[in-house]
């Protein structure tokens, strides 16, 4: 929910908040904005500034979750279908932001920046949300970094069949370790004294 804070200047600091141009607005609005600027620029606040950005893109970002999982209901591998012309207009334009980076002939994987957002995203949305399924977690933090890499410019059908290229060539191996991880903790709550048996020498 919205919240409303009331900040009380003194005349020279309202003085020098108005000739701020670094942020655009008016009192509250410049001073919100000048907080946003902090929290962009300050590398300890990386994963909240993508929190808010995913709130403020949910709409966006559940709409082309959709449209993901929408090609898995038709296929349980979509990429299978998908002929050689398809992918190497998506490699080339994924490339072309920097999302996939070449490594040999025709080899290609994702770029190291790319990686480790969205690592830090996977763990910061499984978190939030700890009754979401993992794999669709993987895709919001896929479409969050194809709508930032990309500037918003890309198709919905890139972004579809970016997202299920990333995830099925190199991310979903992160959900996994991520489902397995729980499992394992389930079961250890469950069994607590529970014990590998040690064989008997005999």
């Amino acid at each position: 929910m919205p919240k409303d804070l009331i900040v009380t200047l003194n005349d020279l600091e309202y003085e020098i908040l108005k000739k701020m141009r670094v942020v655009e607005g008016e009192d509250g609005d410049k001073l919100r904005n000048l907080f946003r600027l902090y929290v962009s620029t300050i590398p300890e606040l990386k994963s909240s500034e993508y929190a808010l950005k995913r709130v403020e893109k949910k709409d966006k970002i559940d709409e082309h979750l959709k449209n993901v999982w929408a090609e898995y209901e038709l296929t349980d591998s979509p990429t299978e279908h998908w002929n050689e012309e398809k992918i190497n207009k998506l490699i080339l334009e994924l490339s072309q932001i920097n999302v996939l980076l070449k490594v040999g002939e025709k080899q290609f994987i994702p770029s190291n920046k790319f990686r480790s957002l969205f690592k830090m995203l996977l763990h910061d949305i499984t978190t939030e949300s700890i009754d979401m399924d993992v794999y669709s977690a993987a895709c919001i933090a896929t479409i969050q970094l194809l709508m930032e890499f990309g500037v918003e410019t890309l198709s919905d059908e890139t972004m579809r069949d970016g997202t299920i290229y990333i995830n099925e060539g190199w991310m979903f191996v992160y959900s996994t370790a991520i489902k397995n991880a729980r499992e394992f903790m389930k079961t250890k709550k469950l069994f607590p004294e529970a014990e590998v048996p040690v064989p008997r020498a005999h």
